[in-house]
């Protein structure tokens, strides 16, 4: 059966929000309730509580006592936390970068200490509304469910500990970056491995194929490829998607091409674009440039005057370095051979090497270009990269084109005879690496402007 792209789209929208997991656990702790009530009283679970009496309440008044008490201090508990993580919520954005939100958001552990939070205060205000008297006049006190309400709230005051420690390490800006940049490098290395286990060299000319035009307007941002290329299968159609990830359409924007004239075939048309997501958040999972963006994000908002961090930038700065090292081991054309024998039936426009140096570097060169420091060190980023690259002809060629950029704001805005001496003597390591090309940086920055 097929899924239309709005149930696919809402599904994510679902999964992605905050308030899903506890919602989750609290049906489940409902549930739990339920069981527990269902078998309070049957003979096995009669003779268990004789065993165990000395961990069970014997009065109506205690057992009231202790689950009044457990309700309203773990209520206390849940509003306390879901304040910490706004408070954390609202640093982030104005401290890192907005788009670093939504995988705060979706971070599973907190959400699972909420949702604990909300199961125990649910399985305890049942456990209190089952205390009731029977018709001969005596109460019946549900001992079983009281003492896994204690238990409940214990664990509760555990989590609570944690989640203390785990929100506060959260908005640290060292480990959002190593997050950040831990789960982009794992992205890429999938790609990297995927491309190795079925190494393609030779691609089609897609300038041949026909156009299919987008139906709707949108960030793009992925595709369900095992429906897409089950469709492609069944069809004998190859596709490939002629823009990046993130990019924003429009209706009628040809964003696909395919190896056949579609234009008699609306059915088949729109079965396609229902393969395709459109939303607005950025995950790293999604695909790695996001993480690129957001490690970049943060370096431009530690260089503001208001934080005034240039370390954080220069380490920003590095594990950008790091990454785009490990992108250049990425074909340019990206493919999926998914229901297919050794030809792909999907392709994939990646971003190019050239667009990921623009995207990432523009804004904190343009943000940062009179600050020495800083841009001495995005110069000992790009020896890196051309240190590695140095046989790649292409890479080593938008390189050195990115750097002329990079030296000649340097040289407008750095005057200082120091500063320029470090920048010299950075120019010089990079000569070394490629001496003809080198050497042209060097007079381009000696001349004055």
């Amino acid at each position: 059966m097929f899924v239309p792209r709005k149930i696919a789209d809402n599904y994510r929208e679902m999964i992605n929000s905050i308030g899903f997991y506890p919602s989750m656990l609290s049906v489940g702790f409902l549930l739990f309730a339920i069981i527990t009530m269902s078998i309070e009283y049957t003979a096995p679970i009669v003779k268990l509580k004789e065993l165990i009496a000395f961990l069970l309440v014997d009065s109506e008044e205690n057992a009231r006592t202790i689950l009044s008490t457990l309700a309203g201090s773990i209520i206390s508990l849940t509003v306390f936390s879901f304040s910490m993580v706004m408070i954390v919520l609202n640093t982030a954005s104005a401290s890192l970068s907005p788009r670093v939100i939504p995988g705060l958001i979706t971070r599973k552990s907190h959400q699972l200490v909420l949702g604990f939070y909300l199961g125990s205060i649910i399985y305890s205000i049942i456990m209190l509304i089952n205390i009731k008297q029977t018709p001969g006049g005596d109460v019946s006190i549900p001992a079983l469910g009281v003492f896994f309400s204690l238990v409940f709230g214990l664990i509760s005051l555990a989590l609570f500990v944690y989640f203390i420690h785990s929100i506060s390490k959260a908005i640290q800006v060292d480990n959002v970056l190593n997050d950040l940049f831990k789960d982009t490098k794992g992205v890429i290395k999938s790609i990297i491995s995927r491309q190795e286990e079925h190494n393609i060299t030779e691609f089609p000319n897609f300038s041949d194929w026909h156009s299919v035009k987008s139906t709707t307007e949108g960030y793009f941002k992925g595709v369900h490829s095992d429906k897409l290329c089950e469709i492609l299968a069944q069809e004998d159609l190859k596709l490939f998607i002629a823009v990046n990830q993130g990019y924003f359409t429009v209706k009628g924007y040809p964003f696909l091409k395919s190896d056949k004239d579609l234009t008699n075939n609306p059915d088949l048309i729109e079965k396609l674009l229902d393969c395709f997501i459109f939303y607005v958040e950025e995950y790293i999972s999604d695909h790695y440039r996001y993480g690129l963006t957001q490690i970049s994000e943060i370096a431009v908002k530690a260089m503001s005057p208001g934080i005034n961090d240039p370390g954080t930038a220069v380490k920003a700065i590095d594990m950008l370095s790091i990454l785009l090292i490990e992108r250049l081991k990425i074909s340019d054309i990206n493919y999926s051979l998914k229901h297919a024998q050794d030809t792909p039936l999907l392709y994939i426009h990646e971003t190019s090497f050239e667009e990921l140096l623009h995207d990432n570097f523009t804004p904190l060169r343009n943000y940062a270009k009179a600050d020495a420091y800083v841009m001495t060190n995005v110069l000992e980023a790009f020896k890196n990269i051309l240190f590695v690259a140095n046989d790649n002809e292409d890479a080593t060629e938008k390189l050195f084109n990115y750097l002329a950029a990079i030296v000649d704001d340097i040289n407008e805005h750095t005057t200082n005879l120091y500063d320029r001496t470090e920048v010299i003597n950075m120019l010089n390591s990079i000569a070394r690496i490629s001496p003809e090309r080198g050497d042209i940086l060097l007079e381009r920055f000696e001349q004055p402007n």
